[in-house]
């Protein structure tokens, strides 16, 4: 009986992930964007028999095929239901219909609708007259956030280049304080525009508060808000298979940053949102640059988060965000942000740097362990990149020998979690500062790092902590929903690691790798 129950519960889940992906990039691009999801899905199975039938077929589901010719023109289309040349040509025709107020972003939203071939590449001038009830959600580290109803709606698809929209959506409004450099704020937008579709979340467009007269970024709303508020109030919820669904969409997310040779530089919980209670998407791509460039004078983040090379050399790499995942990672697992209980002030960074690593709550199975020491190297050079944490986590999913191992494992956690308390907001300590903002770079006068650098390093196999008392509030960190009593009766249910929770695997092809 259980084992079918869990069965269902993949089924129902798979349905509702293939669902919102369909709706969210216009019912086209989940299947135009997985061509590897076919292939590698059928390479594990090993059903050849079926691989040779349906070549065709998958071919043209997945886009290695053509998309079929225009209705209007007859040129081939360029993407499912969309004509390029006769989109570009109908978007041209609105350029004198529309305007931002600034020649700038006019060019900027035109060059990028002419380019687009198809529906998901392109942004639109959004008029604040088709928003309605904007609601202010709360303040980052460098923006506000509302929601609204956009009235219209992201264009889903065309036909003979009649706009098909998908009418009335919640979206969200993310404004950039102080903004100085309207060019950071394009590139945001660009750089978010790259990844939609692909565990990072969409952008539709741009539009201006004329009461405050400022421009706004529309992109989609996350049913849950950001990670950390899902951990506050939904950890009772979240099994061991349900905790790393949430953890492989993160991290397949932010393997296809890498993979454009790019690196977030600003990657921690509150940059995470939810759409449902494992569908993670990556945002806030504010500080998101090449790999090339580097500013050790300009270091911005959380300081719980932040590897060490960045706090002590202003140094960025694809490897900081790896270390950022670890920490990412131990929230997820345990509830606790890191470092909750004390002032995350030039002390923390000095401590970062000399190899601390923040406390454990709880037991947390072999599997997971190991992937957060990885993760938390002090050499940046020796941390697993994105490509190999995702192809590790999706062997927990498809791999039954590994699954049974980690099953057991689980087991030994519940029994030693029996009176394990979750987080509570309220016991953050009042300078911890989750928040992103400047920080200053740390001094390290003669400071021996050879002998240093794996202090603290390993994970014991004793971890439970006792729960530290604390006081204060710190607002940034805290929730408002009342409905966040611990009730481990709940988490018990079900929770032993196979909950057989739906895993996208998009745009992965390549060969696999390990550790």
């Amino acid at each position: 009986m259980e084992e079918d129950k869990e069965i269902k519960e993949f089924g129902e889940m798979k349905e509702i992930k293939k669902t919102e992906e369909m709706e969210e990039i216009g019912e086209t691009e989940g299947l135009e964007e997985s061509k590897e999801q076919w292939v590698f899905n059928f390479i594990i199975i090993e059903i050849n028999v079926l691989i040779n039938n349906k070549l065709i077929n998958i071919n043209y589901i997945t886009g290695s095929g053509d998309f079929g010719q225009c209705g209007k023109c007859h040129q081939n289309n360029t993407g499912r239901n969309w004509c390029h040349s006769c989109n570009a040509k109908q978007f041209q025709n609105e350029f004198n219909k529309w305007t931002s107020g600034d020649r700038e972003i006019d060019k900027f939203i035109q060059q990028i609708q002419l380019k687009a071939n198809k529906c998901q590449e392109i942004i639109e001038w959004i008029p604040f007259n088709r928003l309605e009830n904007v609601k202010y959600l709360g303040k980052g580290g460098f923006g506000t956030v509302h929601k609204a109803n956009w009235l219209d709606g992201f264009i889903k698809f065309s036909d003979k280049v009649v706009w098909h929209r998908k009418g009335k959506q919640s979206i969200c409004l993310k404004s950039l304080d102080n903004l100085t450099n309207k060019n950071d704020f394009l590139q945001e937008i660009k750089n978010q525009l790259k990844f939609r579709g692909k565990n990072s979340v969409s952008i539709y467009g741009i539009t201006k508060n004329p009461t405050e007269n400022e421009y706004m970024m529309v992109m989609n709303y996350a049913e849950y808000g950001s990670l950390r508020k899902l951990l506050n109030n939904k950890f009772e919820e979240l099994t061991w298979g349900k905790k790393s669904s949430i953890l492989f969409n993160i991290v397949d997310g932010l393997k296809n940053i890498h993979k454009m040779g790019l690196m977030h530089k600003d990657f921690h919980s509150g940059n995470i949102v939810n759409q449902t209670l494992t569908l993670s998407y990556i945002t806030d791509f504010g500080l998101c640059k090449p790999v090339t460039e580097n500013d050790p004078e300009k270091i911005y983040g959380v300081i719980p988060y932040m590897a060490p090379e960045t706090l002590s050399r202003g140094e960025y790499t694809q490897a900081s965000d790896i270390y950022s995942f670890g920490m990412i990672m131990l929230e997820v697992l345990t509830s606790y942000p890191p470092y909750y209980n004390i002032p995350h002030n030039e002390n923390l960074a000095m401590d970062i740097y000399k190899g601390l690593k923040p406390e454990i709550k709880c037991e947390i199975p072999q599997f997971f362990k190991e992937i957060i020491e990885k993760c938390w190297n002090f050499e940046p050079l020796n941390r697993p990149t994105a490509e190999e944490l995702y192809f590790q986590l999706f062997e927990y999913f498809n791999d039954n020998e590994i699954k049974q191992q980690v099953k057991k494992q689980i087991i030994v956690a519940k029994k030693s979690n029996k009176d394990f308390i979750k987080y509570d907001p309220n016991e953050v300590h009042p300078k911890a500062i989750y928040t992103s903002r400047l920080i200053p770079k740390i001094t390290i006068p003669g400071y021996d790092t050879f002998n240093s650098r794996q202090k603290f390093f390993s994970i014991p196999d004793n971890i439970i902590e006792d729960k530290n008392n604390n006081e204060d509030t710190n607002e940034n960190n805290k929730d408002n929903n009342t409905n966040n009593t611990n009730n481990s009766n709940k988490r018990d249910r079900d929770d032993d690691g196979d909950d057989n929770v739906v895993v996208s695997v998009e745009s992965h092809i390549e060969k696999k790798q390990k550790f």
